[in-house]
């Protein structure tokens, strides 16, 4: 019995003397923490992702704001001064900004064949050669697209003008004149010919359509020769009474003439004068009773180019084109933004 008791008590003894070590051990042991790091900095250990720093959007360019189409605005003037004389038609037209078309690329109704030149301030056209008795075919320059007569059709009114002295000519049918609505379908078009006559027409599709509109008394001047609904435009500024025919093609050959091509809601009104004439008269007026094929597509958008019309030479000055039915603005400064 004291034997068990004994080895009780040296057990106990061991066991306090083992548990009394271990903590001593672990009380020396244990980690110091780090002193702070200075002007050091600390990454900051995370699992969330990441911000990205937030962008901030870079705003479209805006465009200034552009004037509102108001009557009287030049949007095209051109009176050849200011480029010296140019005797070729390739730097005719790029001194211009003109573009010639053709069939192959443009499909124009032919090819261009006249001869351009800028000679003492006035685009000089040669179409027509004399020493052969040959002439070129019909020929289109481009002036502008539809993008740039876009507002000033919304707009519903313009006017067209410019100035054309014809010299020799094939035929007294031959003409040099400015297009409208031009694409390569069709265009407008007011054809006044060396002889004395023209038409307010439209060319569709291969076929034309005539625009005039009779007139009783006599406002108008369509015909070919005098009657009781109309005259000769040789009679109206020249006072000729001969009706139009292969021996009248000089009727109009070096007059110089200016012709004013009204567009009002898609209609055309067509006035002209001489030099020698204080005011201009009618000529001719779009009616829609004539045998048009449609009125809206015939006189909406499109652009606007410098047509010869077969065999002719001539002297074409000032184009200007301004919104409106008015007078041409005094100032010709640009101030239409197509």
């Amino acid at each position: 019995m004291k034997k068990r008791v004994l080895m009780l008590v040296i057990c106990l003894a061991v066991a306090m003397s083992f548990a009394a070590c271990k903590q001593a051990g672990s009380s020396d042991n244990k980690p110091t923490a780090a002193p702070a790091a200075t002007n050091v900095p600390a990454e900051k250990a995370t699992d969330a992702p990441t911000e990205l720093p937030t962008e901030v959007p870079t705003e479209a360019p805006t465009e200034e704001p552009k004037p509102p189409v108001e009557a009287g605005m030049m949007v095209y003037y051109e009176d050849f001064s200011g480029y010296g004389d140019i005797d070729d038609t390739y730097d005719v037209t790029k001194a211009l900004g003109w573009e010639i078309l053709t069939v192959a690329i443009d499909n124009a109704q032919s090819d261009w064949t006249a001869q351009l030149a800028i000679k003492d301030d006035a685009l000089v056209v040669t179409n027509f050669w004399e020493d052969t008795g040959t002439g070129g075919s019909d020929g289109y320059a481009r002036i502008f697209d539809e993008m740039t007569m876009k507002r000033v059709e919304k707009f519903g009114s313009y006017t067209l003008q410019y100035d054309v002295t014809f010299k020799a000519s094939y035929n007294y049918k031959r003409y040099l004149c400015f297009v409208t609505e031009y694409d390569a379908e069709g265009y407008n078009s007011y054809h006044f010919r060396i002889g004395g006559y023209g038409n307010n027409q439209t060319w569709y599709q291969g076929k034309w359509y005539t625009l005039d509109a009779n007139d009783e008394n006599d406002l108008y001047a369509a015909r070919k020769k005098n009657s009781e609904t109309g005259s000769t435009i040789a009679y109206k500024l020249l006072g000729i009474d001969e009706p139009m025919d292969e021996n009248t093609h000089n009727n109009f050959e070096s007059v110089k003439v200016t012709i004013r091509i009204q567009r009002l809601n898609g209609l055309a009104t067509i006035y002209m004068k001489t030099v020698a004439m204080d005011d201009f008269i009618k000529v001719s007026e779009a009616s829609e009773k004539s045998e048009d094929y449609g009125i809206e597509k015939n006189l909406y958008g499109l652009g606007v180019c410098f047509k010869v019309g077969g065999g002719i030479n001539g002297i074409i000055d000032n184009i200007a084109i301004w919104t409106g039915t008015g007078e041409m603005p005094a100032d010709k400064t640009i101030t239409y933004v197509p």
